[in-house]
C-alpha cells in the first residue's frame, strides 16, 4: 500500500465508512459514495477526495478495493485480538 498523506486520508477514510455500517467490499462501494455525496467526512466531498488520492471513479476502483479489503482487515485483526484480551 502506498505510504504519504494521501495513503492515510484514503486508508481513515475507509475506516471511517466501514465503521459507519460495517459493510464488506462491494457494499462498502456504496458507503463511500454515499459518505463522500452528503459530505460526511470531514466536509470532502468527491471532488475534494479525489484531489486527495481517494479516486470513487470507475477507474479509481481497484485501487480503493485493495485499500478497502486492507482497512478492514487489519480491523477485523484489532478486533479479534481485543476481544481475546478479555
Amino acid at each position: 500500500m502506498a505510504e504519504g498523506p494521501v495513503a492515510d486520508l484514503a486508508i481513515d477514510f475507509v475506516a471511517f465508512c466501514y465503521h459507519r455500517d460495517q459493510r464488506e467490499w462491494p457494499r462498502l462501494y456504496d458507503e463511500m459514495c454515499y459518505v463522500a455525496s452528503k459530505r460526511l467526512y470531514r466536509g470532502l466531498g468527491y471532488d475534494e477526495l479525489k484531489d486527495a488520492g481517494v479516486d470513487l471513479t470507475f477507474s479509481g476502483m481497484t485501487k480503493m478495493s485493495t485499500i478497502a479489503r486492507e482497512v478492514m482487515r487489519q480491523l477485523g485483526t484489532q478486533r479479534r485480538e481485543l476481544a481475546a484480551s478479555y
